[in-house]
């Protein structure tokens, strides 16, 4: 038997405040990302799913309105009465819009910041560079989600398989998009009667950061959010 849920009750909650200050390490401005594909999975190999939404939408998660923009963008689906669902997958875009500024105490100018031109863009094998700012000034900026091997991701990044493994990330080289799979925060088995209400929280402070490039010079990236997600009556 299958559940029609229209307009499901969704809770989107962004925690972003800059609980710790520190040199090359602070809570970015703008966080963009777009979704393609929402999926509830009985498992994390997400081999058995139900899709929630499947079109092209994009939310700053670092926004305390990203809640009202998500709500709008799943809209209707059946759920399997009598089905348990675990986990939750996503599909994104490889390319963010980013913005954000740090001290940085080992470049000339003082602060590294995105900038919309920057002097080297991002991409799946080479790490955003910008040049150094005499203010926390920020303008945004696109950045790519970098491919996870070192030999496949240029010399900045490093070894990335155990941050994509921790995080539920998994992207194929060069690919235009990746998914993120994360488990709910208790199992969820559909009744007749349920009425289910999603809560996902997105956590993105402290999730900017930048490293010296050069003399004036800096790299500028964000790591992966926090996320928590829990669907209940």
């Amino acid at each position: 038997m299958r559940l029609l849920l229209r307009y499901l009750p969704i809770v989107l909650v962004v925690l972003c405040s800059a609980a710790f200050a520190a040199d090359d390490i602070s809570t970015p401005d703008t966080y963009k990302v777009t979704m393609q594909k929402v999926e509830l999975c009985t498992s994390s190999a997400c081999t058995t799913s139900t899709t929630l939404a499947e079109s092209s939408a994009t939310f700053d998660i670092a926004s305390k309105n990203a809640g009202a923009a998500v709500g709008t963008w799943i809209e209707n689906f059946a759920l399997d009465v009598g089905t348990t669902y675990t986990h939750l997958k996503t599909t994104m875009s490889s390319t963010f819009t980013i913005s954000g500024s740090t001290t940085n105490s080992n470049i000339a100018s003082g602060y590294c910041v995105t900038r919309s031109s920057p002097s080297t863009s991002s991409d799946h094998a080479v790490a955003a560079i910008t040049a150094g700012s005499a203010s926390a000034s920020p303008s945004e900026m696109s950045w790519t989600v970098p491919n996870m091997l070192d030999a496949n991701n240029g010399s900045f990044y490093g070894d990335l398989s155990s941050d994509y493994s921790t995080n539920g990330i998994t992207k194929a080289d060069g690919s235009a998009s990746f998914t993120w799979v994360g488990a709910l925060a208790t199992s969820y088995t559909p009744t007749p009667s349920s009425a289910p209400l999603i809560t996902i929280s997105f956590d993105v402070s402290n999730q900017f950061r930048s490293n010296q490039q050069g003399a004036d010079a800096c790299y500028v990236y964000v790591l992966p959010p926090s996320v928590s997600v829990s669907l209940t009556d």
